[in-house]
C-alpha cells in the first residue's frame, strides 16, 4: 500500500447504529421520535454538541423537559445504548491488517462527548488505533479551521497528509480533504472498499 497513514471515520464507517436506539426506541417509540426531529434533526445544536459545547447530559435535560421523560432513567439508557452500538467488525479487522503492515492507523470523528467517554473503551478501540481524534475534545469538526482537526492527527503521527488516505462515508468531505492534498475514499459499502484497496 503507497499510504503511510490511514485515517478512519467512525459513524457511517465503523459504526452505522444510531443513539437511543437500543433501549429507547423499544418501549418508548414517541420519546425517540421526538429526539430524532428536534435533537437530531437541529444541525445546530448537533454541531454544538459535536464541538463539546454542549454535554450529553444537557441534552438529555433538553429531552427531559420537554417530554416528561425521567432525566437520570433517560441518562441510563442513553449510556446503555451506547455500549449496545455494534461496531463493524470487518472495517476493525482492516484496520488491524493494515497496522500489521507497518502504516500508522486512526480515527478521526465530528462525534460527541460520550464517544471519549464510552465508545472508545467499550470497542478497545485504542488497542488498534494509533490515534483517536473526537471533535468533541478539541471543539473542533473536521472543515472548521480550514481542517485543523485533520492538521492536528497528521502531526501526532508524523505524516504529511500527501501521504495519508482518508476513509469517510462523507462525499464532501473526502473532496475537502483531497483539496488539503490528501487522499480519500468515499464509504459506501465494504465490498468496494476492499475491492478499491486490492489496486494498490
Amino acid at each position: 500500500m503507497k499510504y503511510q497513514t490511514v485515517l478512519f471515520d467512525f459513524d457511517g464507517v465503523l459504526c452505522r447504529d444510531r443513539f437511543y436506539e437500543k433501549t429507547l426506541l423499544l418501549e418508548n417509540e414517541d420519546v425517540y421520535q421526538w429526539i430524532q426531529e428536534n435533537i437530531f434533526g437541529n444541525q445546530d445544536l448537533v454541531r454544538e454538541w459535536m464541538r463539546g459545547k454542549i454535554s450529553w447530559k444537557q441534552i438529555n435535560k433538553i429531552i427531559s423537559d420537554n417530554t416528561g421523560f425521567d432525566w437520570e432513567q433517560l441518562n441510563q439508557l442513553f449510556v446503555s445504548s451506547v455500549i449496545k452500538m455494534e461496531i463493524d467488525h470487518k472495517i476493525k479487522q482492516l484496520a488491524q491488517e493494515i497496522k500489521d503492515l507497518g502504516i500508522k492507523v486512526a480515527i478521526v470523528t465530528d462525534n460527541m462527548d460520550i464517544f471519549s467517554e464510552v465508545t472508545v473503551s467499550n470497542h478497545n478501540l485504542n488497542k488498534i488505533f494509533d490515534e483517536i481524534l473526537n471533535s468533541a475534545d478539541y471543539g473542533l469538526l473536521k472543515k472548521d479551521d480550514d481542517g485543523q482537526l485533520f492538521e492536528v492527527v497528521l502531526k501526532k503521527l508524523n505524516c504529511d497528509i500527501k501521504n495519508s488516505l482518508l476513509i469517510d462515508d462523507s462525499e464532501s468531505t473526502i473532496d475537502f480533504y483531497r483539496n488539503k492534498g490528501g487522499d480519500g475514499f468515499h464509504y459506501q459499502n465494504f465490498s468496494d472498499l476492499k475491492t478499491w484497496l486490492a489496486t494498490f
